[in-house]
């Protein structure tokens, strides 16, 4: 396995990450999870004992501390472009809640939960329409009016209903009717899963493919419960989940 080597200037929390070389290797249990979409790195992570002690950032890189009561190991994760760069076994001074300047034995916090949300959103939507129209027009050569058929486009308004559901680092959406192009790649039963998904206290954002074409975005902002679907056909609406604090709807 590649060793770290000591970067200048790495903040005193990532020291022992960053120079102890002996400790720089992949631990077997999760040596699979590199590559892997960090969303489902971290399920995956829970299921294997491991729990969530701390996140800190070097740079454009951010990085995130497990410990693991039955390796008795904390393992330090590397996430680049939300992908499992690295991961690496560090001294379990890294697992300490003040990282390794400080004295503590390590400590775990809960770790982080995978939501289970199912959303039901109402709105509005608009999609491009296409109609055929025929009649006669007069001709120049021919000096007399001939048949004529001419196609025009424009842009339908449209009410409609979408769902999401998110559970276990994963994502789909429901779509019915007119969110629903002509030309689609057909989904499940009606759902596509989603891709990209990020999710934070505040926003939860996602794409999907519908075909080739089309790849429409998903925001939603968990304060107001607004939704928006940037593509084609797209969309815009408030959803309820039917729990939410004060703080936030969901």
């Amino acid at each position: 396995m590649a060793k770290l080597q000591c970067v200048p200037g790495i903040s005193t929390a990532l020291l022992a990450l960053a120079c102890g070389v002996s400790y720089a290797q992949t631990p077997p249990d999760v040596e699979d999870l590199v590559g892997a979409r960090a969303a489902g790195g971290e399920t995956q992570l829970q299921a294997r004992g491991y729990v969530f002690v701390r996140a800190n950032r070097v740079r454009d890189q951010s990085w995130t501390f497990w410990w693991s009561d039955v390796q008795k190991a904390c393992v330090a994760v590397a996430t680049a472009d939300g992908r499992y760069a690295s991961l690496q076994r560090v001294p379990v001074q890294n697992c300490r809640p003040g990282g390794a300047a400080s004295g503590a034995d390590p400590v775990v916090s809960a770790p982080p939960r995978a939501e289970a949300l199912t959303l039901v959103c109402y709105g509005q939507g608009q999609h491009a329409t296409y109609s055929s129209h025929y009649g006669y027009e007069w001709n120049n050569d021919s000096k007399r009016y001939v048949p004529m058929q001419r196609m025009e486009s424009g842009n339908e308004q449209f009410n409609s209903g979408v769902q999401f559901d998110f559970r276990d680092g994963t994502g789909r959406v429901h779509l019915t009717g007119k969110p629903v192009p002509p030309l689609n790649s057909g989904g499940t039963d009606g759902w596509w899963p989603l891709e990209d998904i990020q999710m934070t206290p505040d926003r939860i954002s996602a794409r999907y493919r519908l075909n080739a074409l089309s790849h429409p975005t998903v925001s939603i902002d968990r304060h107001n419960g607004l939704v928006e679907i940037k593509g084609s056909p797209g969309f815009s609406g408030k959803c309820d989940s039917g729990d939410w604090g004060a703080e936030r709807r969901f």
